[in-house]
């Protein structure tokens, strides 16, 4: 998960909640201002959109007021049509992950992600060792409702993206000393060459961190 800028958008404009039915939204024209917000990658996890949704944030049936709220809809994986697809992202918010407050989860064009998760190089996230309450439920409320976790196939897709790169990772930080002053200018041109990537942050991380536990 990384910060999102939300722009604005007309997309949804016209559309008035009791109305008008959801079924009547303009999802090509969505999908084309979600892209340009997420660049094709999951708001929560951030594997490429390839069996995806458009979500709300706040679900449809408790928060009907925003079902046409722009700053409410984001685009997640998972697609609940087809097995496998049920247990990814904001479908498992909606549909797995029992009761949560969403005032407890991270949202990506509000909230810093980084400031509430760190991504290790086993391929786990955890919340930041750092945080105290409440900040600290919000990250592991985050993590559980999101399962981030919990899906094998994400978790293995996310693994494999670091493995593929631990080995720099590794002979970086064997230099550190050798490299002295201009280490952190390698780790610099690390960090832009991961800029856009599946899984973002998670490797930024890695880079940044080098933590397996």
């Amino acid at each position: 998960m990384r910060k999102l800028n939300r722009h604005p958008s007309n997309c949804l404009v016209g559309l008035i909640p009791g109305q008008n039915d959801w079924m009547e939204a303009p999802k090509d024209d969505i999908w084309i201002e979600l892209d340009k917000m997420q660049s094709g990658y999951c708001a929560y996890c951030e594997c490429h959109l390839k069996r995806k949704h458009i979500e709300h944030f706040k679900t449809r049936t408790a928060h009907p007021q925003e079902i046409f709220s722009w700053a409410n809809i984001f685009g997640s994986c998972g697609d609940s049509s087809k097995t496998g697809g049920w247990g990814r992202c904001g479908i498992y918010k909606d549909a797995g992950a029992g009761k949560y407050n969403i005032s407890e989860l991270v949202k990506p064009d509000v909230d810093d992600p980084n400031d509430y998760l760190l991504f290790l190089t086993s391929g786990m996230v955890i919340a930041h060792p750092e945080l105290t309450e409440p900040a600290l439920r919000k990250a592991e409320e985050t993590i559980r409702v999101f399962n981030l976790n919990g899906d094998s196939a994400l978790f293995n897709s996310r693994r494999s993206a670091i493995l593929a790169i631990q080995k720099e990772i590794d002979e970086l930080y064997q230099m550190q000393d050798e490299l002295g002053d201009d280490w952190q200018s390698f780790l610099d041109e690390a960090l832009t060459g991961v800029c856009e990537q599946e899984f973002q942050t998670a490797l930024e991380h890695s880079w940044r961190h080098n933590l397996p536990y």
